[in-house]
């Protein structure tokens, strides 16, 4: 038991160290839960084209907003974010598409 923790019965520091225990391993199992999903290809490739599409309707929102408020040319600045994250839309798309046609056991 810490020295700051003196005064605590014994009774309340095994509750403090049991819960911290069960808190602990419920981070840990959440933890090795996200890391098996995300070791898998198909759903790696699904959370990257994720990210991508949202990137893309982002910097597409945003270069339309800076065309409507009248910065003119200014607004195709976004466009230089916006191509490279649909470029890799395309391949992330490419890739799902791929590994759903694949069967299950196979490697690449």
């Amino acid at each position: 038991m810490p020295e700051y923790m003196e005064g605590v019965s014994p009774e309340n520091w095994n509750l403090l160290v049991e819960h911290e225990y069960m808190r602990q391993s419920a981070l840990d199992r959440a933890r090795r839960n996200v890391e098996a999903e995300l070791a898998r290809p198909r759903e790696q490739n699904l959370s990257n084209l994720g990210v991508t599409a949202v990137a893309t309707f982002v910097f597409g929102i945003i270069s339309a907003a800076m065309f409507v408020i009248g910065f003119g040319w200014w607004a195709l600045l976004p466009l230089a974010l916006l191509v490279p994250a649909l470029a890799l839309g395309l391949y992330f798309t490419r890739r799902v598409i791929r590994d759903a046609a694949t069967p299950a056991g196979t490697p690449e």
